[in-house]
């Protein structure tokens, strides 16, 4: 039956092996030792100090108050102390047995509120420029562990523009195929502003941009941020004869502020409009004409025979005429056939009367002798038969 020798560390490290110790051994025995040591650590760190929550504003508006939050899990250890930094530099220490337990040392930008500053919140008053920085929140536990856990974040303090940004160097109208060219300029502000163009509302392609670099200003260092917008006129980019171009200012969630111009098509504004109005002009005027030309031809169709009587029959004559045939006129209205016949024979002997007395005062009128005599005999014919 095999023997199976065991060897100790001590027994390694003295340099006593023996020429039957194998490679299988010294694998085993590492194994033990990483198995140990795994089992150690997950222990450790099942029953450690941990940090459950950093509490830092992202962004703060300059002279108003940050307050900074610390939030950690003991896990049945005694806190030794609580530490702050801002861009690696201490400025608050808070020690449970100290008397006081919170400690400020001075930093630029940072003032700290001691009285309202515990071991979970710091208050920092009225923070300016300097105060923009990395903040980091370190705990540690007592001994004989002297555990430690850390979190940080980045606050950024702002100093918002005075007024919303200007849009220079575009033209009140535009034609298709011209070329746009703008720029859109925000006031100083901290951070500088983030700018972006719009066409119709939306966001335009990024082509059409020219970016150009922050311009610093002032002793603060104040940034303004300027956009630059060029690209050709299409015609998909009017709406009812107008472009409205937006640039839109943005620094995050705390500050937002836009201006909007109104470009109009020249073309649009002026061409179309012009035309449509001659064309309703137009239509008009050939309606009117066309009016006037049916009338001439009925009342020249109509009045031929009378239109000379009228051009020399004095006012009188044609009352008097008006006055004598409208009794006839009003008798040919009536439904019988037998009855209107006569009477319109009778109204052409009378006007054929007329006509002949009319010729011999020297007027021009149509003479119809023929009418007469035939009515003179087509009366004396129906009353001989009546009798």
């Amino acid at each position: 039956m095999a023997k199976i020798k065991v060897y100790s560390v001590a027994d390694l490290l003295d340099g006593r092996r023996d020429s039957c110790i194998s490679m299988g051994a010294l694998a085993a025995l590492a194994f033990k030792w990483i198995f140990l040591c795994s089992c150690f650590t997950i222990f450790d760190i099942s029953f450690s100090l941990s940090m459950t929550e950093v509490r830092i504003p992202k962004h703060i508006m300059r002279h108003e108050d940050a307050v900074l939050g610390c939030k950690y899990d003991l896990d049945g250890e005694s806190l030794y102390s609580v530490k702050w930094y801002k861009d690696g530099f201490e400025f608050y220490r808070y020690v449970p047995r100290d008397m006081p337990p919170g400690q400020v040392f001075p930093l630029p930008g940072v003032d700290v509120d001691l009285l309202n500053s515990t071991d979970n919140v710091v208050v920092l008053r009225r923070v300016t420029l300097q105060s923009t920085g990395r903040y980091r929140c370190e705990v540690s536990g007592e001994a004989p562990s002297f555990q430690t856990v850390s979190g940080h974040e980045d606050m950024i303090v702002v100093v918002t523009p005075k007024h919303g940004p200007q849009i220079t160097g575009g033209q009140p109208r535009y034609q298709i195929d011209d070329i746009v060219r703008v720029n859109c300029t925000s006031a100083p502000s901290k951070p500088v502003c983030h700018l972006s163009w719009l066409i119709n509302g939306v966001h335009v392609n990024r082509t059409y941009l020219r970016p150009y670099d922050p311009i610093i200003v002032g002793r603060e260092g104040l940034e303004m941020a300027r956009l630059g917008l060029e690209f050709r006129v299409r015609k998909r980019f009017f709406k009812h004869g107008d472009m409205k171009l937006k640039c839109v200012a943005k620094i995050s969630s705390v500050y937002w502020q836009s201006n909007e111009e109104s470009v109009a098509n020249e073309k649009h504004q002026k061409i179309p409009v012009l035309e449509s109005r001659e064309t309703v002009v137009a239509k008009s005027r050939l309606r009117d004409k066309t009016l006037e030309d049916n009338q001439l031809k009925d009342a020249s169709t109509s009045s031929a025979a009378t239109s000379t009587a009228t051009t020399f029959i004095p006012l009188a004559a044609q009352y008097s005429i008006l006055l004598q045939f409208t009794p006839t006129l009003l008798l040919l209205s009536l439904p019988s056939l037998a009855a209107a016949l006569p009477l319109l024979i009778t109204f052409l002997c009378q006007y054929c009367q007329f006509n002949i007395s009319m010729r011999r005062r020297g007027y021009r009128l149509l003479a119809c002798h023929d009418h007469c005599s035939y009515w003179r005999w087509w009366r004396h014919k129906f009353y001989s038969v009546g009798r």
